[in-house]
């Protein structure tokens, strides 16, 4: 019978067969080099409820799983964050736009794609970009008032 590791622990090892069942074996009876690993596809009899003989598969699976690939939609995201947090340290108009654009377009690709953290992400980007552009305008609002109103009192006249 065919099946994959689960775990080893306390001189046992736990396997999962195809039939979607578990079954534990001793180590005893591992019958391949090394020790068997989490996610090792193996070969064994199965005995009174236990796996006997069991060897490893080659090409049958490693240690680790394989990453799954990163969307599209994630990269945008990080990549909006990431121009998000330039446009922070490096006050610059460029990074900031670029944050809000790609953060609204990764924002609806998420959404469409179901990828939580991807669309969480892309928010963060766009609404900070747009609570940026709202404290530039504000600021700026804040000194074209005190200029105007040193010049309607005359103030600025003296100034030069």
């Amino acid at each position: 019978m065919r099946g994959t590791i689960l775990g080893v622990h306390d001189g046992r090892g736990v396997l999962l067969g195809t039939d979607d069942r578990r079954l534990e074996f001793p180590l005893s009876e591992w019958r391949s080099a090394g020790t068997p690993t989490p996610g090792q596809i193996v070969d064994f009899v199965e005995t009174e409820g236990e796996a006997r003989g069991v060897f490893a598969v080659p090409g049958g699976g490693g240690t680790v799983p394989p990453l799954a690939p990163q969307s599209t939609t994630m990269t945008m995201s990080i990549i909006a964050v990431a121009c998000l947090a330039l446009g922070f340290i490096i006050p610059l108009v460029l990074p900031t736009i670029c944050a809000f654009v790609l953060g609204v377009i990764a924002a609806g690709r998420a959404k469409v794609e179901r990828e939580e953290t991807a669309l969480v992400l892309a928010r963060i980007a766009w609404i900070g970009a747009a609570v940026m552009f709202g404290f530039v305008i504000l600021v700026l609002s804040v000194i074209a008032l005190f200029f105007g109103g040193l010049a309607s009192f005359g103030w600025w006249h003296h100034w030069y």
